[in-house]
């Protein structure tokens, strides 16, 4: 009996990476990071390490558009398609609204000042953000 309350406890405690995640634990207030919808529909084209002290974003920027804009506002990372490929918008089926994807960090538990990756070029088309864990 004592080793379930001590994992209950365990879950109750766990901070989770992905809001969703956390209110499906019945914690919604314990996450890291909010994908907007538009981002969960591409999933494929992005992913986030946790570390013991940070968190690792990386966007496969070419995988959204040939031209994409990357803004830090507060608490969120806006991404927005400024020009598209056909084929690749074609294979999201994007519409006016999937151009624009963002990502809210939850300032509970993240530092909101970011890093970029400096070994990484636009040109690659992949983008890595560090955000900082409190």
């Amino acid at each position: 009996m004592a080793s379930r309350i001590n994992l209950l406890k365990n879950v109750a405690s766990k901070i989770h990476l992905f809001k969703k995640s956390a209110i499906e634990a019945g914690t919604p207030e314990k996450y890291y990071l909010n994908p907007s919808d538009n981002l969960w529909k591409v999933a494929s084209e992005w992913n986030v390490v946790e570390h013991e002290d940070f968190l690792s974003l990386t966007i496969h920027s070419f995988g959204l558009g040939d031209s994409i804009i990357t803004m830090f506002d507060g608490k969120f990372i806006n991404m927005e398609v400024q020009k598209e490929n056909k084929e690749k918008a074609a294979r999201f089926e994007h519409k006016d609204g999937m151009k624009n994807f963002s990502i809210e960090m939850n300032p509970k538990f993240l530092n909101l000042k970011v890093t970029l990756d400096p070994t990484l070029r636009p040109s690659q088309g992949i983008k890595r953000i560090f955000i900082s864990k409190l």
